[in-house]
């Protein structure tokens, strides 16, 4: 969802409204702009002023009213060089910040330098008199610091109005030098700039360094003063001394930028100088070949990470069931190897930026859903860009191809390495199972067909992966041999030490949208066939169930002793309260992430046949398993679970061996790895 924007024109004329009746409030109201004393501040602000009065007084205004919800402590640092009167009296206003008054001009660097002589912070952050930093921003550009290989982080700067300014920047050989990325976009919020990255050079209107840093470096150069170029030129320093730049899409600040500057044509005169020099100094470094022609993987500087594109129904979350927690795994264990991961949603994606990013790392970029239009147009765009591309699930399988054949040629002409299909789960079993429940009947030819049709495109992978040795075999048995499992993978969590007795009640988890999806199925059965049957003989017992959910099935799943939580954002609460997990499975395909998850926290489950065997787990490890073709059978076994401690303690202890065993993440990186970067061919 992208908010309405405006021309940063009549932006910075609404800001300089709003400045002149915020300095005149204060000024009328007799009240000063106040800074709470910092002892011990983890940041330093330093804020060179220059006859700027009006912004000035609003980007102070701003500051000091964020200080709760900066994120980090940080006292403030202001430069002022030898300006008017009345960007004085707007300094004489100021409480519980350093001041310092040069009576001329000394330039933007040689300020900034002088004002970091006397910073307390780890960090600086210096800071135009033009910016309005958004909630948050200071903690966010120090959170990257926490990788002691990064030297500078800058921020996600909008127009007045909400028209883009710049997210990361990089070098192009050409007339201009500088690019800022998105600039003039109509979309603050574009996906292509809200996922954090490396990049090579950042604003000096919002940039923070290490102080340490900053003085091994010998601070900004004076030979740009008085302005333009000399944080570029620190950027580029700052690679030479083998420290990263970052750009942080958490970190917004609206910029004014040129709100405050002399006139255009004397700004355009330094900029000219001032590139040439910078120019001159780092031509060698920036383009040591000069025939290299520009690609699309500019607008990031780290050229050694691997890239991938994955390529999902919807953007992974470990909450929507149907496959998208293990791809929710698979992206994360991605992004800890260090691989710089696009995730492309097919057909759905959170209408919010926040929400696409709730479970995934910031540094994974997420782009909006376009069908096939918008992949053919991500394959015209960035072909050559990436090295791996992994495509999830049949359908999305057959998309792709036909995509790339529309344009002629494979797939394997638009990345660098290799293709990966992730057969997630094979429908056509699915459709299969749910055809002779249907039906009461099962066509072996028509099976066979489906398979065929559903595997069609598989030989144009360099790798295929699946869930489960069963359906590896299936595979195997049309033709398909380079196949890898790759299953589930947890980190088994440390459970609370509750006995049977402290437990009570059945959890049920699963997405509950999509009307033809095993979930509904099986949890209508359930509540139809079998709740009755437990209720009668348990009164008290309740049972909650969980998973996004339309209101359509809410009304239809809600009944006496059942609670229709829907998606819940923690819910290990509810496994370490909860005494059985029931996943009464009729017909599915893959591997159950639900069974994982609640067994790694100690919640045993009742589960039928076709989910045992999906799992493949010795007797009693874990979980029971009963036919629901006898609907009292399995009201039966599970209210003997439910009463009988030594039996269930028994599950539980040998499921979370199992899952310990054979859902070992590091062991999943180590297969993950293999199929991302060894040879093909080896």
């Amino acid at each position: 969802m992208s908010p309405e924007t405006i021309d940063p024109h009549y932006g910075r004329l609404a800001a300089l409204v709003e400045a002149q009746l915020i300095e005149n409030a204060l000024a009328r109201n007799a009240l000063r702009i106040a800074f709470t004393p910092v002892s011990d501040p983890l940041v330093s602000v330093v804020i060179v002023s220059r006859n700027a009065h009006l912004m000035l007084g609003l980007t102070l205004y701003r500051l000091a009213s964020l200080q709760a919800l900066a994120g980090a402590t940080f006292e403030v640092i202001l430069v002022d060089n030898g300006s008017h009167s009345e960007t004085q009296s707007v300094l004489d206003r100021v409480d519980g910040a350093t001041l310092i008054r040069n009576e001329e001009n000394a330039g933007f660097g040689p300020a900034c330098n002088a004002g970091s002589n006397l910073a307390r912070g780890r960090y600086l952050l210096f800071l135009n008199p033009d910016v309005e930093l958004m909630p948050g921003a200071i903690g966010a550009l120090v959170e990257p610091f926490a990788d002691s290989s990064v030297g500078i982080v800058g921020a996600h700067l909008v127009f007045p109005g909400g028209i883009l300014q710049e997210c990361g920047a990089f070098f192009r050989n050409d007339a201009q030098l500088t690019h800022a990325y998105g600039r003039g976009n109509a979309n603050p919020l574009l996906p292509e700039g809200t996922f954090q990255r490396q990049v090579s050079y950042v604003s000096g209107a919002v940039l923070m360094i290490e102080r340490d840093l900053f003085i091994e470096l010998d601070g900004f150069d004076d030979i740009y003063k008085p302005a333009y170029f000399e944080d570029t030129d620190l950027c580029v320093r700052c690679h030479q001394k083998g420290r990263r730049v970052i750009y942080q899409p958490r970190a917004t600040a609206i910029h004014f930028e040129n709100a405050t500057s002399r006139q255009r044509s004397d700004v355009e005169f330094l900029i000219d100088r001032n590139r040439k020099i910078f120019l001159d100094r780092h031509r060698s470094w920036l383009f040591p070949d000069p025939s290299v022609r520009p690609r699309f993987g500019d607008r990031e500087h780290d050229n050694w990470a691997l890239r991938v594109l994955y390529i999902d129904d919807a953007v992974p979350h470990h909450d929507l069931g149907s496959g998208l927690p293990r791809a929710n795994f698979i992206i994360k264990a991605m992004d800890s190897l260090g691989y710089r991961v696009t995730v492309y949603p097919v057909h759905r994606a959170d209408s919010n930026i926040y929400d696409r990013y709730r479970d995934l790392p910031d540094t994974v970029e997420i782009l909006n859903p376009g069908s096939a239009v918008g992949l053919s147009s991500l394959f015209d765009e960035r072909r050559d860009h990436y090295d791996t591309m992994w495509v999830s699930r049949p359908h999305n399988i057959d998309l792709a191809c036909q995509v790339a054949q529309d344009k002629g040629f494979s797939l394997r002409d638009i990345v660098r390495k290799r293709v990966i299909f992730d057969s997630e789960a094979l429908f056509c079993l699915r459709d299969f199972i749910e055809k002779a429940l249907r039906d009461g009947q099962i066509a072996a030819p028509s099976f066979k067909q489906s398979a065929l049709r559903e595997t069609r495109n598989f030989a144009q992978a360099d790798h295929v992966v699946c869930v489960s040795p069963a359906e590896a075999s299936i595979l195997n048995n049309f033709g398909i041999t380079n196949v890898t499992i790759l299953g589930h993978a947890f980190d088994l969590p440390e459970i609370q030490e509750t006995c049977f007795a402290d437990r009570s009640g059945l959890l049920f988890i699963g997405s509950l949208v999509d009307q033809m999806s095993p979930n509904i199925d099986s949890l209508g059965w359930f509540l139809d066939s079998v709740w009755p049957i437990v209720r009668n003989q348990l009164p008290e017992v309740r049972m909650r169930i969980v998973g996004q959910i339309t209101s359509e099935f809410r009304r239809r799943f809600t009944r006496p002793g059942v609670e229709v939580l829907g998606r819940v954002s923690n819910l290990t609460p509810l496994l370490a309260n909860a005494r059985i997990s029931v996943a009464p499975t009729r017909y599915a395909a893959g591997v159950p992430h639900k069974v994982h998850m609640s067994v790694a926290h100690g919640l045993p489950c009742l589960v039928t046949p076709i989910l045992a065997e999906q799992i493949g787990w010795p007797k009693d490890a874990g979980y029971h398993v009963c036919d629901w073709r006898d609907p009292k059978a399995f009201a039966d076994a599970l209210l003997r679970l439910y009463s009988e401690a030594d039996v269930w303690a028994d599950l539980q202890r040998a499921g979370r061996l199992q899952v310990d065993q054979e859902c070992n993440p590091a062991a999943f990186a180590a297969v993950l790895r293999t199929l991302c970067e060894r040879p093909v061919f080896a």
